[in-house]
């Protein structure tokens, strides 16, 4: 007769439905019905990207302008590793299936809307944002913004559900709640973003190539950096691997988060400072550099910690 007992230094066993939550990077990948839905999707606007990538080149890599190729990339880039990271929430979730796949086909549906009169916009040789001089052009950018519109009640849903329901383990709730919690951010800086943009329309009458804050505040410099937090903490949850369920898996995402709120306070202050991102100033020798030091080290630790052997039940007899 025998017994299943713990090494003593393996205070945080990992249990099988943790085991459920976090198989290395195969925690990437879809699991449900409704995050494989999210993760085609994100492989769809992928495909975009690479397309598009393409077709910028053979225009000789014209990355400025109102109209320029770019924005089918990035835009395929921003909603295909946003529908992702929707799909690994949901997934990290109590099983709700209704409740999942209604966040899903809401993100996938506005998503291809938005993406698609987007690529319609530029493959028409006409500015996909602000262009509201000619009724046909102000209609797509007006169906643009209800596609944004639902786009952001789906997230908002989504963050709703993880506010009430969260995930068990401490370094997955943290992950999850907080990147949430910054894409809830990046959709307030949209809308700003969105406000300085009518009002450049109002007083040049043209539409901008960049919306500004000041002299060279990128106003979609926070705005952007708000919406890949999550990424940044799927990522470092895939690297920590089966011992995500541990305390010091815990502390370094809380680690991680922190130094990523740094990351976006330095965007957003830079920002109002009517700076471009990268000038050199306070904000970011301090919010900038912290954060980045900050993250590095939760990776650092991730990496080390996931490359530890997992600890095994032993049989004692007694």
């Amino acid at each position: 007769m025998g017994m299943w007992v713990a090494k003593p230094h393996d205070r945080h066993m990992t249990t099988t439905h943790d085991l459920q939550h976090v198989p290395g990077p195969a925690g990437l990948l879809p699991r449900s019905a409704a995050s494989r839905a999210l993760f085609a999707a994100a492989i769809l606007f992928m495909a975009s990207a690479v397309f598009h990538t393409f077709v910028l080149a053979a225009d000789g890599w014209q990355w400025s302008g109102a109209v320029s190729w770019r924005k089918p990339v990035v835009f395929s880039v921003s909603l295909g590793t946003l529908a992702w990271a929707v799909g690994w929430i949901i997934d990290r979730l109590p099983s709700r299936p209704r409740l999942a796949v209604a966040i899903a086909g809401t993100v996938i549906v506005s998503s291809i809307v938005e993406l698609g009169l987007i690529i319609v916009q530029t493959w028409r040789g006409r500015a996909s944002h602000f262009n509201i001089f000619e009724a046909g052009d102000a209609a797509i950018f007006a169906l643009m913004g209800t596609a944004v519109a639902v786009l952001s009640l789906g997230l908002v849903a989504l963050l709703i559900w993880l506010a009430i329901e969260r995930p068990a383990i401490p370094a997955l709730r943290w992950a999850a709640l907080g990147g949430m919690v910054y894409v809830a951010l990046g959709l307030g800086l949209g809308q700003w973003l969105l406000n300085l943009g009518f009002q450049f329309v109002d007083q040049m009458g043209v539409v901008p190539e960049t919306v500004l804050y000041g002299a060279e505040g990128v106003a979609k410099f926070p705005h952007a950096v708000a919406f890949h937090g999550i990424h940044v903490f799927m990522l470092l949850a895939a690297l920590v691997g089966t011992r995500v369920a541990g305390s010091r898996s815990a502390r370094l995402m809380r680690l991680a988060v922190v130094s990523y709120g740094g990351l976006l306070l330095f965007s957003a202050t830079q920002t109002l400072l009517g700076l471009a991102p990268l000038t050199l100033s306070v904000p970011l020798l301090v919010l900038g550099v912290g954060g980045g030091i900050g993250l590095v080290a939760a990776f650092v630790g991730a990496i080390q910690l996931g490359r530890q052997p997992t600890e095994q039940p032993v049989l004692a007899g007694v």
